[in-house]
């Protein structure tokens, strides 16, 4: 399973968010691009899609395109699965946890947060800033 969380790198909340998954991903699916980076605009034209630059985007090989409360929703089960914040998130429908998260990120720049963790030389491996596309979804190349 081949999974990309995509997020704006200029957003603290962000980042907090992208080592709290570094963290809890014990197994090592997810791999990170920041939506201003050069592999996220490579795979914008590969996939003929528009990333919204106000959202958390996650791409899985099955799933496809997964935004806002759908891509965090996909992103805790897939990390714990049987957890009660899971549960509890199912059970809120889909245009309340849209309308959430959407209110939630316009006021997310005024949020403050500590300085960005660097991630270690382990974690430097999920992201995308080493691989091309290519390398990564197995495409031969020319």
């Amino acid at each position: 399973m081949k999974a990309i969380v995509f997020y704006d790198d200029l957003c603290g909340v962000c980042n907090y968010w992208v080592n709290w998954i570094l963290r809890h991903d014990t197994k090592k699916l997810f791999y990170f691009a920041a939506l201003q980076s050069e592999f996220a605009n490579k795979f914008s034209h590969h996939f003929k899609f528009t990333f919204p630059l106000e959202t958390i985007v996650v791409w899985q090989e099955d799933a496809g395109f997964l935004l806002k409360s759908d891509a965090l929703l996909y992103i805790f089960e897939t990390i714990k699965p049987s957890s009660f914040q899971v549960k509890m998130f199912k059970l809120i429908p889909k245009f309340l946890r849209d309308t959430a998260y959407t209110i939630f990120a316009y006021f997310r720049r005024y949020v403050p947060m500590k300085q960005c963790e660097i991630p270690s030389e382990e974690d430097k491996k999920q992201f995308m800033t080493e691989k091309s596309l290519q390398e990564f979804l197995n495409i031969p190349k020319d």
